[in-house]
């Protein structure tokens, strides 16, 4: 054996048991290269909620949410049977997904609920907006925004984790959560502009007669866009999913998030534990913590 094929197999064994870390050292390694590779194709070898065997998704290159993906053919799976369990299969809906991220959530439900009539995704970010579409270029009905929404019309900036890509947020606390190992390599400099669109308006173009299932995964800033979603749109929703991530400098109008809430019957946490329109308004006063789902019914 020549001493190259000793040295492979030595750093080969040595990384086995550390692949995440490898994963990351690369992607880190290589951000500053010529040609920087910021999105992998990824095959499938098994079938997945994300596909059949074979299959091709697109990613982006992050140490976080794509490590998940590579290695969890769990991925996606607990989410779309909740809503496969809290949906009626006789009726038809719109699917919203505000936060999109690379598209993937919404490929999995539509691979599932057969009764998703028309998908509208909201994504900000021109790597995952890249991936959308090639994740979802074979199904039909499907609307792209390549802007983010707000309470008005205009730019803004979009701070961006550098280990992350599922964590772009308008509020630059996300960039330094605790239980980010990774965070020191973030800073305030690490942004984009984004053009925003009104969170009213751009419901109120979406004009037809299926019901909704909306999630919202806005990193920090969901209950801003929950509170401006149109009441006659929260009307016709079976079920909203939203992300609640305590901050510290989270700032959000209560007395319109607790209105809005008026709008569903019923609410529940992701495992299903019943809870009232009092308890909700406490989770949203905390300042730390994990983020955690909500779940709103009608």
């Amino acid at each position: 054996m020549s001493i190259e094929e000793i040295k492979y197999n030595f750093f080969l064994n040595f990384f086995k048991k550390k692949k995440k870390f490898l994963w990351t050292l690369t992607n880190n390694l290589l951000s500053n290269s010529i040609s920087t590779p910021t999105i992998s194709v990824l095959t499938l070898n098994e079938d997945t909620s994300l596909g059949k065997k074979d299959e091709k998704i697109f990613v982006t290159n992050d140490s976080y949410q794509t490590w998940y993906i590579m290695n969890d053919k769990n991925f996606n799976q607990k989410l779309v049977d909740k809503v496969l369990d809290l949906t009626k299969p006789h009726f038809q809906y719109n699917l919203i997904d505000i936060g999109a991220n690379t598209g993937l959530l919404a490929r999995s439900l539509l691979n599932k609920l057969k009764n998703i009539q028309n998908t509208f995704l909201i994504e900000p970010d021109k790597e995952n907006l890249f991936c959308i579409r090639n994740n979802l270029k074979n199904f039909r009905n499907i609307n792209v925004s390549d802007f983010a929404l707000d309470v008005t019309d205009g730019d803004k900036k979009l701070f961006i984790d550098k280990n992350n890509k599922g964590n772009l947020s308008f509020n630059y606390e996300m960039m330094t959560l605790k239980q980010d190992k990774l965070n020191f390599m973030n800073s305030k400099d690490n942004y984009e502009i984004v053009r925003t669109k009104s969170i009213s308006d751009y419901f109120n173009e979406i004009k037809n007669d299926c019901r909704n299932i909306i999630k919202i995964d806005v990193q920090g800033y969901d209950e801003v866009i929950f509170q401006e979603i149109p009441d006659e749109i929260l009307n016709k929703t079976d079920v909203l999913i939203i992300e609640i991530t305590p901050l510290k400098s989270k700032i959000f109008d209560k007395q319109k998030f607790n209105s809005k809430l008026k709008c569903f019957k019923k609410y529940s946490n992701f495992n299903g534990d019943q809870l009232n329109i009092d308890e909700i308004n406490k989770m949203t006063e905390m300042k730390s913590g994990k983020s955690f789902d909500l779940i709103f019914l009608n």
